[in-house]
């Protein structure tokens, strides 16, 4: 786990504006918090944090704009899951879309997180998609994600395999769609 104890984390900081002309989704871990890592002692930065899977943040992470290059970059740096009090709208369903969990809980909870990293920076956490549940020492507890999203996660379906889902019955849409409107391709 990676702590990140500050709070209003935008997407701007997350994924600065200069790193969004690139189309592909990859290649975006070495921007994350690109400012930030300026300063030697930003926890990015620390070493035993390297290998970290889930980024515990403070209250209201991934605000600002919609860019979906944050929730990339997160990704892209190693991230599976992100455990915060609240994300931005637009935030959670774009990490959502590339299967980045973002999993929202109670203050009393963010914080045995982060006194448990600061006793044991490698302290286990183990996240079920599954049972919708969050594991850590002493702590336990559950989140919420629709079963539209679990499933979509579950089977690493992106917008475009659950659309592939249905490819025979858009094929129907098509074959019987009135000759008068204008053609589809």
């Amino acid at each position: 786990m990676l702590p990140l104890a500050m709070s209003n984390v935008d997407t701007d900081q997350i994924m600065p504006k200069q790193f969004l002309k690139r189309v592909e989704r990859t290649g975006y871990g070495e921007f994350l918090f690109f400012d930030w890592k300026k300063d030697p002692s930003f926890v990015l930065n620390n070493e035993k944090y390297r290998d970290a899977k889930v980024l515990i943040a403070g209250d209201n992470f991934g605000t600002g704009s919609s860019r979906e290059h944050a929730p990339w970059g997160l990704q892209d740096w190693g991230f599976d899951a992100i455990i915060s009090t609240k994300f931005a709208d637009i935030f959670r369903l774009n990490s959502i879309n590339i299967g980045l969990i973002p999993i929202e809980t109670t203050k009393q909870n963010v914080d045995y997180l982060f006194e448990q990293i600061e006793e044991d920076p490698k302290c286990n956490i183990e996240i079920s998609v599954e049972n919708k549940s969050v594991r850590c020492k002493n702590l336990e507890f559950n989140f919420q994600l629709d079963e539209f999203s679990q499933n979509r996660i579950l089977n690493g379906l992106d917008k475009i395999d659950f659309s592939l889902k249905y490819s025979e019955e858009i094929q129907k849409f098509f074959n019987n769609r009135k000759p008068w409107k204008p053609k589809l391709t």
